[in-house]
């Protein structure tokens, strides 16, 4: 009812001027750089980084020059803390990179604005970016896509903005970023309301030349190459790889960035702090994340009183399976979640069951690669059970190993 939102507008209001009398407004846009840099660690955010983006030393290194600018308390004052434009295909790490900074800097991994641009593709949904204009239904609710405690954050907590799949958003919506990057502050189009976005760190991705550089991949000549790049063994001299491995990476940074160009308008691009092109990911890369998702599952398995015990063959196999160029780290964990998970769920489930007969008991899952099917097409992995009692003072806490194998029993899961 309008009348109950005018009331409640006016309250909001006459607070606001009693807490600005009482010396209770909120500090200037310096204090809140202050109290950013306070809580800002530019050498831990680097290496929590570095243990979960894989492959991407450029745009680590990137967010690293960010930090210590706000670390030191140097941001400009008149506009977002940093602005970052991720480029690059699919599967690379552009929001993991956010969701990692977000649990570094705030409450966890997934506490940060993000904006689904593919949403906002028609132009008739540009509304619920900047509100509905006066005269249209909703224009005194002021609704909007973003939460203002994870724009505008809070003293020693930035807020964290992810503006995903840009180039997905209707121009109008584009055009309305323009204010928000030069000057760090979004207007509602109601008139009565406003984002405040200079104590806030601005994150675009974008997947902009995606398809060229997955054609390039297809070709004979890229196969080619990137076969005696990743092949320790090839009979080309390592500084011959070298050079390949840069014209390689060259070129996609080239393809990306006509991409932009043609896209986007020269007045967008020149409002970025820092444009960065993710790599595709290569081989080594992909052991890498294949050893990062099944540590998760260890992980999770302990918790239920299950203790994993992995051989590095399985790390290849998930790694050599799982992983696709096309389509980067989620492949891998595609293929951790349709041939790791399952057994592992399994085994968990038994446990549950036996710890209602027997309480003190542990269970050991070994995981390892046995000879390839009956089609000889494919090897699958093989889990071996063993089942044994806690220590006498031990409390059956998860993930407590144990001795003496009483059980064993065999899966297998293609």
């Amino acid at each position: 009812m309008p009348f109950i939102n005018d009331r409640l507008r006016d309250q909001r209001v006459a607070q606001g001027e009693v807490d600005q009398a009482a010396g209770l407004e909120a500090p200037d846009q310096e204090g809140f750089a202050l109290a950013a840099a306070g809580r800002v660690n530019a050498e831990r955010i680097r290496a929590q980084l570095e243990s979960r983006i894989f492959g991407q030393p450029l745009a680590v290194d990137s967010v690293y020059r960010t930090m210590q600018v706000i670390q030191a308390g140097l941001a400009d004052r008149e506009r977002p803390l940093a602005s970052h434009l991720f480029v690059g295909p699919t599967g690379t790490g552009k929001t993991e990179i956010v969701r990692q900074l977000a649990a570094t800097l705030r409450s966890g991994p997934d506490d940060f604005c993000r904006v689904d641009m593919s949403a906002l593709a028609q132009e008739h949904y540009a509304a619920s970016f900047a509100g509905a204009p006066p005269g249209y239904a909703g224009s005194k609710e002021g609704h909007s896509v973003f939460r203002r405690d994870q724009v505008e954050g809070e003293l020693g907590k930035p807020g964290i903005v992810l503006f995903d799949e840009v180039e997905k958003a209707h121009q109008t919506v584009v055009r309305a970023l323009l204010h928000v990057l030069d000057h760090g502050v979004l207007h509602l189009a109601n008139g009565e309301q406003r984002f405040n976005f200079r104590n806030c760190i601005v994150f675009l991705t974008s997947n902009l030349g995606s398809r060229e550089i997955r054609d390039l991949q297809q070709s004979r000549p890229r196969r080619w190459a990137r076969r005696h790049v990743e092949n320790a063994s090839s009979h080309l001299p390592e500084s011959a790889r070298q050079w390949l491995r840069q014209r390689l990476e060259g070129r996609i940074h080239e393809i990306t960035q006509d991409a932009l160009e043609k896209y986007f308008d020269p007045e967008f691009l020149n409002r970025v702090d820092e444009v960065t092109v993710f790599s595709e990911l290569s081989q080594d890369v992909a052991l890498r994340i294949a050893q990062a998702e099944l540590d998760l599952v260890v992980g999770r398995a302990q918790t239920k009183g299950v203790d994993i015990l992995l051989g590095p063959e399985v790390v290849r196999h998930v790694a050599q399976m799982g992983f696709d160029a096309s389509y980067g780290g989620r492949s891998i964990r595609r293929e951790v979640r349709h041939t790791v998970w399952p057994i592992v769920a399994r085994h968990v489930i038994t446990q549950r069951l036996r710890r209602l007969d027997i309480p003190q008991c542990q269970s050991t899952v070994r995981l390892s690669l046995s000879a390839p099917d009956r089609r000889g097409q494919r090897h699958v992995i093989a889990a071996e059970e063993s089942t044994h009692p806690l220590p006498r003072n031990t409390t059956t806490a998860p993930g407590t190993p144990g001795a003496g194998p009483e059980n064993r029993k065999e899966e297998e899961s293609s």
